[in-house]
């Protein structure tokens, strides 16, 4: 309750598109996939305080182990009852009876994202942050045939580096590729 109200006033559904807005205040993240660990940590690069409401992760260890390094506050078995505002969000009140002041909430409740597919197939992440996913000059992960480009390989979060990255990562997969069919 109270989502729909307060869509673009503190209710957001995209880390990547509306962090920056929350850039020192304080915010909830709810889902329990990795596309709300992954957001949720994302967003301590901006926001002063990060929650992560879930009712029950599913997110593999790698994500896990690195959530669980991170500042953000994790509540399990948890989930948002109503998010309250007038003009915009200032709490939300949890289905346990606690109730957090915070100033935006993003509802991350997608499938599983790309970090997780990543970690699955044992792509390796940058030593720092385990944030993003190691690549070459080529844009070759240590995984022979994929590629990785764009925001996931790290900053700076240009469209004109994906657009690099992408064109030199598309290039390579198909010499990869012509190489397997030519063998």
């Amino acid at each position: 309750k109270g989502e729909k109200e307060l869509v673009g006033r503190g209710v957001s559904y995209c880390v990547d598109c509306d962090a920056n807005f929350f850039r020192g205040l304080d915010v909830v993240v709810v889902g329990n996939e990795s596309a709300a660990a992954t957001g949720a940590i994302t967003l301590l690069g901006y926001a002063k305080q990060v929650h992560l409401v879930c009712r029950e992760l599913r997110i593999s260890d790698l994500l896990y182990d690195q959530l669980k390094k991170s500042d953000v506050k994790v509540m399990h078995d948890v989930w948002v009852k109503k998010i309250v505002g007038s003009d915009e969000v200032e709490e939300v009140l949890l289905t346990n009876g606690e109730s957090l002041k915070v100033d935006g909430i993003f509802v991350e409740l997608g499938a599983k994202g790309a970090m997780e597919l990543a970690a699955n197939l044992g792509v390796i992440f940058d030593a720092e942050t385990f944030s993003f996913i190691e690549t070459n000059k080529k844009q070759e992960t240590n995984i022979p045939g994929l590629y990785a480009a764009g925001d996931i390989t790290g900053q700076p979060w240009q469209i004109a580096k994906a657009v690099g990255e992408g064109c030199v990562a598309g290039l390579e997969a198909a010499g990869y590729a012509k190489k397997l069919a030519d063998s």
